[in-house]
């Protein structure tokens, strides 16, 4: 799998990873996710790493279409359904709003300068750095 992943970073231009998407982060757990932790964090059913760091979901904007692909992954449902249930877990006051950006480069950028932060990609180029092992 991983020679594969490797393969499609090192292929470049735009990407369509399919349903999941390809996680990025920074300052995540030292061990790799697995699939289900994954989806748990874009739940929003996990506010802290092993490390101590804070989870911090990032998503492009709630109408971009890797929004609804994310709803569709984690919650099967539509994008109007997985915003009603980030705001009623931030209402609950059971977890942090997401960070909303408006591309996925922007997803990129802010990954990049916040430990802790983890979004998907489904069309841009994920930096190899910044791409989270699953097992």
């Amino acid at each position: 799998m991983r020679q594969i992943l490797l393969f499609l970073l090192l292929a470049g231009g735009p990407f369509l990873w399919g349903q999941e998407g390809i996680p990025i982060g920074k300052g995540l757990d030292a061990k790799p996710l697995t699939s289900k932790q994954l989806k748990e964090v874009f739940l929003g059913n996990r506010s802290i790493w092993n490390n101590g760091n804070p989870v911090t979901v990032v998503l492009t904007s709630s109408h971009s279409e890797g929004f609804a692909k994310t709803a569709e992954w984690a919650l099967n449902a539509d994008a109007f359904d997985y915003q009603k249930h980030w705001l009623s877990l931030v209402f609950q006051g059971r977890a942090n709003a997401p960070v909303f950006l408006s591309t996925e480069q922007a997803v990129i950028d802010y990954v990049q300068n916040h430990d802790g932060a983890i979004g998907l990609l489904f069309e841009a180029k994920p930096p190899e750095e910044l791409v989270v092992s699953l097992q």
